[in-house]
């Protein structure tokens, strides 16, 4: 027997053993790429590097023999330095992407190739239990998301980006109406119970997910009902109650109590909650609403407010001619519902159009139900005229950017002008109620409470804060994502461990395509227009408050769904080298050059092979030819420019006949893998 010594400890091995089967035996861990077991190693990828004693040089572990009295280091500095380099360098040349476009771009990291495909297998409940994995209350982002994942969808480059919205809302919707709808499983119950602070999007989301964790969860809010603003901001035509309310229902299912119209610093306060809980979470949202900043601003409406009321039952009375002020989804939310209340409404915004912060799509759908949006304007003076009020505004034209990056609105001097009205909605923006936090020992900013953005940490221990309390007014799909990642949190801190939020792998991204890589990206796929939603006629939308945009037939959901490309890498939860990258930290911008171009082989019946992601470790070279291929895999040309391929232009069918498989789940990226989720595969 050999005796050696790896990391301090003694090992004894038989001849011809390697110092990677010693390090096995002691349970040490030796990251490998080429290395296949049972099959003569190639050393070709050095991640398996290690520093013997007496030699200059690192060597591989997976090819050097162990010798007598042999002192091994698998983790020192240099051995690190060496592995992350040459992850860089291998990366550096990759031609393809870890995520695809559309999730990269998604804040809340939504697996939409993966639900997708489902949905075009016809499973919504597969879909939805793949959904739920990062989103939680779907069916109603479904509605009122602002969908940055289909801006960024490789198909708008082809045609038109997908309809993801509109799938994920259909899945949610099919699967509400089952006998028994999808309830993620909880684990067994901890002991451990954590109060929430606002039963709002981020409030439901964390309680969604600490469920799941075993952990109890109570709800505290000020309304009579959950939902936050997804109930008391949005109006029904966008977003019905009924489906909030099936979402909601689930997460009682689940085991979660709510304590309504309970009010932080009236009927319990952040000490009571510590000592009562084993954490908190802080989500108590932006429900402040700023004002005109004008004189006679206490005169006009909140627009939260407004949409409080009448989200209620009880609209304010505005009179029959109305005028909003802002460019906000709050402000034409404000618009449509006035509209819809029998009044005339215009819209008057500070900056132009192409500055507004709200969807388009709400400002087309304002402008098609009969209000029309005038820009650069801004009050200057509020004041009650008789039975209504005159609002005197003056003209603005643009400047430099702000802090926004929008540019500035300035003042056009002698510009007045007086507008006489019923009612004035101020729509302008929302704030949060620092001051209870702060009086609570919270460290507050300008814009909310001061949390740690990885792990959404608070400056108190075992307090937690998230969404728009944190950020202010923002998305409703970032508030959900904040949930998540203060519930991972939470679950770290409850038990013991270090609190890191959720984990965050390395993700390569195609770096500028160009015209040839592009027609290669999209040499498979079929232009296909984007399926169109129903929705109701102007005059039906006028006449009361239905929901405005209706749920896909499952025929055009699942013909959208296959529009899918399917673009993410196929391994891209599965990828060594990925999480090897993650692990030692490489940059893969490092040594950004000239890399190689996109192709895919897509002959073979069973896998998919893209050469621009081989790293040309020839692992599927030995298999196939320890398999007996006749053909099998080899290395062609030499030094930069080798590259891993059938012989003599063979197609890759007749090079693999037998080990394909094998040979893609020895791939250590995604250059070989299985074609079962190609888009090709549902179309």
């Amino acid at each position: 027997m050999i005796r050696l010594t790896i990391d301090g400890q003694k090992v004894a091995v038989a001849p011809g053993a390697t110092v990677l089967d010693a390090a096995a035996w002691l349970g040490i861990r030796i990251p490998t790429m080429c290395h296949v077991p049972g099959i003569e190693a190639a050393a070709s990828c050095f991640i398996c590097a290690v520093q013997i004693e007496g030699r200059a040089t690192l060597s591989p572990a997976c090819a050097m023999p162990a010798a007598e009295g042999m002192v091994v280091h698998t983790q020192t500095e240099d051995v690190r330095h060496a592995r992350r380099m040459a992850l860089e360098l291998l990366l550096s040349d990759h031609a393809g992407e870890c995520a695809a476009p559309c999730a990269a771009r998604c804040p809340a990291s939504l697996d939409i190739p993966g639900f997708t495909r489902h949905i075009a297998e016809g499973d919504a409940r597969a879909a939805v239990q793949v959904i739920g994995r990062t989103l939680a209350l779907a069916g109603s982002l479904g509605r009122v998301c602002p969908r940055l994942c289909e801006q960024n969808c490789r198909r708008c480059e082809l045609d038109q980006g997908l309809a993801i919205g509109a799938l994920h809302r259909y899945a949610v919707d099919v699967d509400v109406e089952n006998p028994e709808p999808y309830v993620p499983p909880c684990a067994p119950p901890t002991g451990r119970r954590v109060a929430i602070v606002g039963a709002g999007p981020a409030g439901l989301a964390a309680a969604y997910y600490l469920l799941q964790q075993g952990h109890a969860c109570t709800l505290f809010d000020a309304h009579e009902q959950p939902g936050g603003m997804l109930r008391y901001g949005i109006p029904e035509y966008r977003l019905p109650k009924r489906a909030l309310d099936a979402e909601i229902h689930t997460i009682r299912r689940m085991g979660a109590e709510f304590r309504m119209n309970m009010r932080w610093g009236r009927d319990f306060n952040l000490a009571e909650l510590r000592e009562a809980h084993s954490a908190v979470f802080v989500a108590i949202g932006a429900q402040g609403a700023q004002g005109l900043r004008c004189p006679g601003e206490d005169l006009a409406l909140p627009g939260i407010g407004y949409l409080h009321r009448v989200a209620c039952g009880d609209p304010p009375p505005a009179g029959k001619d109305v005028i909003v002020v802002g460019g906000g989804n709050t402000a034409m939310d404000c618009a449509r519902t006035a509209r819809r209340l029998g009044a005339r409404v215009r819209v008057f915004y500070r900056r132009t159009r192409q500055e507004m912060p709200c969807l388009m799509e709400e400002v087309e759908a304002t402008e098609a139900e009969g209000v029309p949006i005038e820009y650069l304007v801004a009050p200057v003076r509020l004041e009650a005229n008789g039975s209504g009020f005159r609002l005197t505004c003056r003209r603005m034209t643009l400047g430099g950017p702000d802090a926004s990056g929008r540019r500035s609105p300035v003042p056009v001097e002698g510009s007045d002008f007086n507008v006489d009205c019923s009612a004035v909605i101020a729509a302008t923006g929302q704030s949060v109620e620092r001051a209870l936090a702060e009086s609570g020992g919270l460290d507050v900013t300008a814009w909310g409470i001061v949390a740690d953005p990885q792990t959404m940490a608070a400056s108190l221990p075992g307090v937690f804060a998230g969404g728009d309390a944190v950020l202010g007014a923002d998305l409703a799909v970032r508030a959900v994502a904040a949930g998540r990642i203060a519930a991972a949190s939470i679950g770290q801190y409850l038990a013991g461990e270090p609190v890191t939020g959720e984990p965050s792998s390395v993700s390569v991204l195609f770096r500028p395509i160009d015209d040839d890589e592009r027609a290669a990206l999209f040499r498979s796929i079929e232009k296909s227009p984007r399926v169109r939603l129903p929705e109701l006629s102007l005059e039906r939308r006028l006449a009361g408050f239905d929901e405005v945009e209706g749920r896909l037939p499952e025929a055009e959901a699942l013909r959208e769904a296959r529009r899918c490309m399917i673009c993410g890498c196929l391994k891209c939860d599965s990828c060594t080298i990925r999480t090897l990258a993650t692990e030692y930290g490489a940059d893969p911008e490092r040594f950004a050059g000239a890399r190689r171009r996109f192709s895919a082989d897509t002959s073979h019946p069973d896998i998919v092979y893209e050469p621009g992601k081989c790293i040309s470790c020839d692992a599927c070279v030995r298999i196939a030819a320890a398999g007996g291929e006749a053909l099998g895999m080899t290395m062609i040309g030499r030094g930069f420019d080798v590259k891993v391929a059938p012989p003599f232009d063979h197609p890759l069918s007749e090079a693999l006949t037998t080990t394909a498989l094998q040979c893609a789940a020895a791939c250590p990226t995604g250059a070989l893998a299985l074609r079962t989720q190609r888009a090709c595969e549902f179309g």
